[in-house]
C-alpha cells in the first residue's frame, strides 16, 4: 500500500470538489434553456420538450413534419418561448361533388362539418354523403353534397309540385316513379342538371304505322286551241283517277297527332290524264253582234255584266254577258255555263230569249235595248 502525503491528498480532494462544480453548473444551464411547448395537430394535441427557439426546431425536435398546404400557427420562423401553442392543420384533398358537378379542392378542415364551414358551403339543409361529424383522411376524401330545389313536374296529365334532393332529372324521375320508354321525351333532357326552381315535362310518345288505299286525282294536260274562243274549253280525252296504297307513320304526343310520315308509295292502279282543249282566239272588236235585230246588245250587256263574257254575280246564280241563269241557258239550247261560252254564243242566245219572251227577261237592264 502507497502511502500518500497529508499534502497530496488534499490537492485531490480539490480537485474533484471542482469537477463536480462544473458538471452541476453546466446541467443547470441546460435545464435552463428547456422549454416546454404545447404541440396541436388536428385539434389533438401533446407537451413537448424542447431546446429549439423557434416553430420550425420544435417541429424538428418533435419529428413532425409539415407539407406546403398545411396551415402552421405561428409561422415556422415564429420564436418560441415556454407554454406557447403551435396549431397545425393538416391540408386534405377533397373531391366535392355538388349536384352532381364534381371539383377537387383543399381543406384544412379535419372533419366533413369544418370542411364544408370552409368551402361556405355550412348551410344545414342539404344531403351528405357522410356524416357532418367524420373525420377527413389526409390521403383524400370524396364527399356528395345535394342541394333542395323546387320542382314541378308535368307527366301523364298530372301536374306535382315538390322539393326535391336529386342532382338530375333521371334522379328526380328514379325518385316520383316515372319512367319512359324508348319514344318518351323528357324536357329538359335526363342528363340535365337541376338547379332551383325548376319546370320538368314528361311528353308521352306512341307511334302508330298504317297501311292505306287513297284515290289519287287525274292530271289535267291543256293543249292549245286557235279554233276555238278564248275562254272556252273542251275536253279531249277524259281522264281516270287511280288508286295508290301508302305504308304512313303517325306520331301521336301525349295523345294528340303531332307528326305524319309517308314511308313508301304503292301504284295499284294508274291515273289517266285528262286533256283539255283551251281556246286561244281573240274575240272581234265588235263582240256584241246585233244579228240584224236593230236591238242595242252592247248597251244591255254593259249594263249587266259590264261588258265581260266571263262575268258571274255574287251568289253564283247568273253568268255572262246578258246574266243567263244556268236553267235559262239551257232552255235555250246552251250546255255547260254561260260564262265560259263565246260573246257570239251568248248574243245568240240572248237574241232567242228576247223573241220568245221580250226584254222583261232583263227587268232592270232591258230598256237598254232600245237606246
Amino acid at each position: 500500500m502507497l502511502n500518500r502525503s497529508p499534502r497530496t491528498s488534499k490537492v485531490a480532494t480539490g480537485i474533484k470538489v471542482a469537477s463536480v462544480a462544473a458538471l452541476l453548473a453546466g446541467g443547470g444551464a441546460w435545464v435552463a434553456t428547456d422549454r416546454a411547448v404545447t404541440l396541436r395537430v388536428d385539434g389533438e394535441q401533446r407537451t413537448v420538450h424542447t431546446h429549439a427557439d423557434d416553430v420550425r426546431g420544435v417541429l424538428a425536435s418533435a419529428g413532425v413534419k409539415v407539407g406546403e398546404r398545411d396551415e402552421v400557427v405561428p409561422a415556422v420562423d415564429a420564436e418560441v418561448r415556454k407554454g406557447d401553442t403551435i396549431e397545425i392543420d393538416r391540408a386534405r384533398k377533397l373531391k366535392v361533388t355538388v349536384d352532381g358537378t364534381t371539383r377537387e379542392v383543399w381543406v384544412t378542415a379535419p372533419t366533413v362539418d369544418e370542411a364544408l364551414t370552409e368551402l361556405s358551403m355550412g348551410r344545414r339543409d342539404v344531403k351528405l354523403s357522410a356524416s357532418r361529424h367524420s373525420r377527413l383522411p389526409l390521403d383524400g376524401a370524396a364527399l356528395s353534397v345535394r342541394t333542395p330545389k323546387q320542382v314541378t313536374l308535368k307527366a301523364d296529365g298530372r301536374t306535382t309540385t315538390a322539393t326535391t334532393y336529386a342532382a338530375t332529372v333521371d334522379e328526380l324521375f328514379e325518385e316520383r316513379g316515372v319512367t319512359l320508354d324508348a319514344d318518351d321525351r323528357a324536357i329538359p333532357a335526363v342528363a340535365t342538371v337541376l338547379a332551383g326552381s325548376q319546370d320538368v315535362t314528361v311528353q308521352r310518345i306512341a307511334t302508330k304505322t298504317a297501311t292505306e288505299t287513297v284515290t289519287i286525282k287525274a292530271p289535267v294536260q291543256h293543249r292549245s286551241d286557235s279554233s276555238m274562243m278564248s275562254g272556252e274549253t273542251r275536253v279531249i280525252t277524259q281522264g281516270r283517277a287511280g288508286k295508290q296504297q301508302r305504308v304512313v307513320r303517325y306520331v301521336y304526343t301525349d295523345g294528340k297527332l303531332t307528326t305524319k310520315r309517308v314511308l313508301s308509295r304503292t301504284t295499284v292502279t294508274a291515273a289517266k290524264t285528262t286533256v283539255v282543249a283551251k281556246g286561244t282566239k281573240k274575240a272581234a272588236a265588235t263582240s256584241y253582234p246585233t244579228g240584224g235585230t236593230g236591238l242595242n246588245w252592247t248597251a244591255l250587256a254593259k249594263c249587266e255584266s259590264g261588258g265581260r263574257t266571263n262575268a258571274v254575280s255574287p251568289n253564283g246564280t247568273y253568268h255572262g254577258l246578258y246574266q243567263f241563269s244556268v236553267g235559262t241557258w239551257q232552255r235555250m239550247g246552251g250546255s255547260g255555263l254561260p260564262s265560259r261560252a263565246s260573246a257570239s254564243e251568248q248574243t245568240m242566245r240572248a237574241q232567242m230569249l228576247y223573241k220568245a219572251a221580250g226584254a222583261g227577261q232583263w227587268p232592270v237592264c232591258g230598256s237598254r235595248l232600245f237606246s
